[in-house]
């Protein structure tokens, strides 16, 4: 007998207590079929993005790369010495450097905001 259990994007066939996930694929959304254990499809269901990392792992055996706390304030950083202004607008942005750091930065986030208006 064929059980579907229906998540939000993706589909769990369970037959003969092996498991499938499927999903559309593609520019034309034509579904993929992918077996999945009883464990991920449990993981499939708990979030979506436990639901995400599932499908990823189907298809590509790899779990997707998480980006750590550090990487992001680092992506924040690098996009903020570009834009310093934001240093200003954003004060909050001052805490991810460091005093060194905010003496070089924050003269230019002025003059680029000064500029602004």
């Amino acid at each position: 007998m064929e059980k579907v259990h229906r998540g939000n994007g993706f589909a769990v066939i369970e037959r003969n207590g092996e498991y499938q996930i499927t999903f559309p694929k593609g520019v034309t959304g034509e579904p993929v079929f992918f077996p999945i254990t009883k464990e991920l499809m449990e993981k499939a269901f708990k979030s979506s993005d436990d639901a995400y990392e599932v499908m990823i792992y189907a298809e590509t055996g790899l779990w997707p790369e998480r980006s750590t706390e550090e990487e992001e304030n680092e992506r924040v950083r690098e996009f903020v010495r570009k834009f310093p202004e934001l240093l200003i607008k954003v004060p909050d942005n001052q805490d991810l450097f460091t005093e060194e750091e905010l003496k070089e930065l924050l003269p230019l986030g002025e003059k680029n905001f000064s500029e602004e208006e």
